[in-house]
């Protein structure tokens, strides 16, 4: 009998014209995923090869990396994320590629790749995994015991001993067997596809891409339970009601209310307010220089003894921690934003594949402390070269360009002119990240609620199914 029922259901999905519409859907739109996400590789690509030429231009030139040019508020460092394959999965709009910053303290400028490139579309498995497959598996299942109520299948099997909660497992298995065969194989071919339109084949983000397929399967099933526990609604046309309502709350509904929400719980200030304070932190600690040493400070002062050097380093040193809690407070608001729509399954979802690729919200934390730890390496290197340099008076002149030719046209050297023995370090591509222990947990902890979900739904809809009415 349970044999009999499992075949059944599986035939019957497989005639149906909604699976197999479905089905076609899915597979022609992870092809053109494949190929939107390999024109957007290759755009990616160009833009990045176009900063490293550029930057191996300023190393060959020579004097963008003379010390005493390093000194400026140039953005000198640059700490990119390369392009990957992960492209295939989500562009990740949201979050920069690049961050530029002096080489002397942390004032990091954002970019993001792409940004002036108009694509005729862009499709990813992120959309199609999450959002569409979602809807899918919830307009496939919202009628699973409604439609065993009418065909008399609930009333059979009662006259036969077996529990209601039969068809419930059974349907369940059909549908996660369905998810497969409409999934998986679509989802290889779009993965092949992407590898040899952009020539980019690593085993490592193939095995990521299987992993990513592995991951949807909870969320598949959370959809696959939740339209279950719809088609027991008493009214058919309130199932089609509640299936529409899920899906527009966990799509549209909760990450708009995210960004309304978390802007009132942790508000930031407009880019004037936050220029203002830079600016009275940077007054402050330069009245605060003039207070002490008078006219050796302020004016013309006095460039030989290295006190206008040092104000203006203690100027910008303040300036670049009011820069640092501006972009704190920016964080914990796309923190908040985050933590509110994550009730959001897809938003779980895009997540734990951001710890999965090393991209987004996960990867800008790791970026931003490449970045201040280059600095900090750079600047001890920069010394270090200044140190040796017999010539150099060690004045750091981040910006008082008329000192600083004052100084040369004196016939003297405020800072080493000599070339920057590691180029190398103001071009970075590899960002390190968690290691695999760490990273497992991480994902573990963000597929923890999906699962209690499951599991909280198989225990509502058999609670439900034994008291249905089966007439």
């Amino acid at each position: 009998m349970n044999q009999i029922l499992l075949i059944k259901d599986i035939r019957l999905m497989l005639k149906d014209l909604k699976f197999q519409i479905f089905f076609l859907i899915l597979v022609l739109l992870f092809i053109l995923a494949a190929i939107s996400s390999a024109v957007t590789f290759q755009n990616l690509n160009q833009e990045y090869q176009t900063d490293l030429n550029q930057h191996n231009e300023r190393v060959g030139d020579g004097r963008s990396t003379q010390l005493i040019m390093l000194l400026g508020r140039g953005n000198s460092l640059n700490v990119n994320d390369r392009p990957s394959p992960a492209v295939l999965f989500s562009s990740y709009d949201t979050y920069p590629d690049k961050i530029s910053s002096q080489v002397m303290f942390y004032y990091p400028n954002f970019t993001k790749y792409g940004g002036s490139t108009e694509e005729v579309f862009k499709l990813n498995w992120f959309f199609i995994l999450s959002i569409l497959s979602g809807l899918i598996m919830l307009v496939m299942s919202f009628e699973a015991i409604s439609y065993e109520k009418r065909a008399g299948t609930m009333r059979l099997i009662s006259i036969y001993g077996f529990k209601r909660q039969t068809v419930l497992w059974y349907k369940y298995i059909c549908y996660m067997i369905l998810y497969f065969i409409i999934i998986i194989p679509p989802a290889l071919v779009s993965m092949i596809l992407f590898f040899s339109l952009t020539g980019t084949w690593s085993v490592d983000f193939m095995l990521k891409f299987l992993l990513i397929l592995l991951i949807s399967v909870p969320f598949a099933s959370f959809f696959v339970l939740l339209g279950i526990f719809i088609s027991m609604a008493k009214n058919y046309r309130n199932a089609i009601v509640m299936v529409v309502f899920v899906w527009l709350l966990f799509v549209i509904i909760i990450p708009q209310s995210a960004n309304v929400i978390a802007k009132q719980i942790t508000p930031i200030k407009t880019n004037n307010e936050y220029n203002e304070i830079r600016q009275q932190v940077w007054q402050q600690e330069w009245g605060t220089w003039f207070a002490e040493y008078g006219t050796q400070v302020g004016g013309n002062g006095n460039l030989y003894d290295g006190l206008r050097a040092k104000a203006v380093y203690a100027s910008d040193e303040k300036n670049s921690i009011a820069k640092e809690i501006e972009l704190n407070e920016y964080k914990r608001q796309s923190q908040m934003i985050n933590n509110i729509s994550s009730i959001s399954p897809f938003t779980q979802f895009e997540m734990i594949s951001e710890v999965i690729f090393d991209k987004g919200f996960y990867l800008l934390n790791h970026q931003q402390e490449t970045v201040k730890r280059y600095i900090n390496q750079i600047r001890n290197l920069m010394i270090e070269q200044d140190s040796r340099d017999e010539t150099s008076l060690n004045l750091f002149y981040s910006w008082a360009n008329g000192d600083k030719q004052v100084l040369t046209g004196a016939g003297l050297t405020p800072f080493s002119q000599e070339l920057f023995e590691n180029p190398d370090l103001l071009f970075v591509s590899n960002i390190e990240t968690d290691d695999a222990g760490v990273k497992t947990i991480k994902v573990f902890l963000r597929l923890l609620p999906i699962l209690i979900l499951n599991i909280l739904l198989v225990v509502f809809s058999v609670m439900k199914l034994e008291r249905l009415d089966i007439r």
